[in-house]
């Protein structure tokens, strides 16, 4: 499968009425949901879900920052993914093709997950 909707555009708000977000994982996928004030709960689907990793506000690089800022997006040149690859050793894969995708959400941080692909719910 393609991820020909990334980068995935949230729905455009005041970035100041967003309130929080939660993530959730389940047989293998993950979903990301982002509230915001006045509006239904927005949640983006990560499918074959290998590796996350949460980063605080403050500790995000701001490299993290740019071309993330509430917007889903693959990482160029992964060296996470490069490295998860490398050390799969498995006969049998549970994924087709993986990617790197990073979103930033002001006030809270960065979530990426290694994934099969994403997308909006």
């Amino acid at each position: 499968m393609t991820n020909s909707s990334i980068p995935i555009e949230l729905p455009p708000f005041d970035t100041g009425e967003y309130e929080r977000c939660e993530l959730s994982m389940a047989n293998g996928d993950a979903e990301l949901t982002l509230h915001v004030f006045g509006m239904p709960p927005i949640c983006i689907k990560f499918t074959r879900v290998r590796w996350h990793r949460y980063t605080a506000l403050y500790a995000c690089d701001s490299d993290w920052i740019s071309g993330f800022y509430f917007k889903v997006a693959e990482v160029p040149n992964s060296k996470e993914l490069a490295a998860h690859l490398k050390a799969d050793k498995s006969s049998t894969k549970a994924y087709a093709h993986l990617h790197h995708f990073r979103i930033f959400i002001d006030e809270t941080g960065c979530h990426e997950f290694l994934a099969e692909t994403a997308r909006m719910l």
